[in-house]
């Protein structure tokens, strides 16, 4: 079995958010002292959350798809954020596991230690206990007593609350943060979502290809992975599509980490940060399967880059590839097709030269 190299493979990760072509954070344009109200979902912030005067609105991926909303200043005591960025993928226990290793990660809490164990909690105007919350009492050095996070969906958009005090005790700071959710202002209708656990670790342990390798090049099946793409992120068929649970595989990183749906040993998700954008390995579908679910040909895996607009797929493997190799494709550039995913007109943009 092929081990993880966490040293490299960190230093891949990093140059891929650095890499060109990946969306550039952009001021959100909000207007001073008025609540803010975004486009998709329909959540209205108050230009004051918490107590605290919104000081910061940020755009992370074009279309609204990932936005921020900070609530405090460089002198505050307290510090409240407030996010919001598309499912595509994973579900909310991975994303966020990803928002824990944000925290734990964070140099400021000095190695925070998780009071009491992660809850779920039900959201405002939702029926099941679809959301995941933890709060921690920051290292003895920390200018912090508490810091905490929650993470809930709503509808085709994850929220994520972010908060951190220096006065507030860790419960207290639990109570603040439920405040905050019941000061929003949500959706009328918002679609049901199940019961969220927290995720946990794979009982068993991927067997990688050491020695996989670009596949031969195939045109019928890059163009049938670029079609896949664009019925993954549909929401109509997302969720039958999708998986339902998730393991974890090994943590690479801070905020890095791979995952394997339902115990699957043949694919994997490589989650790269907390807001949703991820590699995804796993076997590459073939025409013949479709037509009679049987096929001749040597197995294929695909690997694609999931962001917040669209997913950027890459040359086929010819065995399950380890993260460092699927990076390794990645930042080589051998990309077969980029997907636009939202939006009405979604264009395939198809790379002759690799099919």
């Amino acid at each position: 079995m092929k081990m993880l190299k966490p040293a490299l493979l960190a230093i891949a990760l990093t140059a891929l958010a650095a890499a060109p072509g990946a969306s550039a954070q952009q001021p959100l344009k909000v207007k001073e002292g008025k609540a803010w109200k975004h486009k998709h979902s329909g959540i209205a912030v108050p230009a004051t959350l918490g107590g605290n005067v919104r000081s910061r609105a940020t755009a992370f991926a074009p279309e609204e798809l990932d936005v921020g909303l900070q609530f405090d200043t460089d002198t505050s005591s307290e510090a409240l954020s407030f996010y919001i960025y598309r499912n595509t993928n994973g579900n909310v226990a991975l994303w966020f596991a990803q928002a824990q290793s944000a925290v734990e990660s964070r140099d400021i809490f000095h190695e925070p230690a998780l009071v009491g164990a992660v809850r779920s909690f039900t959201p405002p105007g939702q029926a099941a206990a679809s959301g995941l919350a933890a709060t921690y009492a920051p290292g003895s050095p920390s200018a912090y007593r508490s810091t905490g996070v929650m993470l809930l969906p709503v509808g085709q958009f994850y929220v994520k609350v972010r908060a951190s005090s220096q006065s507030r005790s860790p419960v207290e700071l639990a109570q603040w943060m439920d405040q905050v959710l019941a000061s929003i202002d949500w959706p009328k209708a918002i679609a049901a979502a199940p019961a969220a656990v927290p995720v946990a670790d794979c009982a068993d342990k991927l067997a990688f290809d050491a020695d996989a390798k670009d596949a031969p090049k195939d045109g019928a099946a890059a163009l049938m992975s670029s079609f896949l793409s664009l019925a993954i992120a549909d929401p109509k068929t997302a969720e039958e599509t999708r998986p339902t649970g998730w393991c974890r595989e090994a943590v690479v990183a801070p905020v890095q980490a791979v995952y394997r749906p339902d115990g699957d040993a043949a694919r994997y998700l490589l989650a790269v940060g907390d807001n949703g954008n991820a590699v995804m390995v796993g076997p590459e579908l073939a025409i013949a399967e479709l037509a009679d679910g049987k096929t001749d040909t040597a197995p294929r895996f695909s690997v694609s880059l999931v962001q917040a607009d669209a997913t950027v797929n890459y040359l086929a493997q010819d065995g399950l590839p380890t993260p460092e190799r699927a990076m390794e494709v990645i930042r080589a550039g051998r990309k077969i097709s980029r997907v636009p995913t939202w939006g009405d007109k979604r264009s395939i943009e198809l790379n002759s030269d690799a099919m």
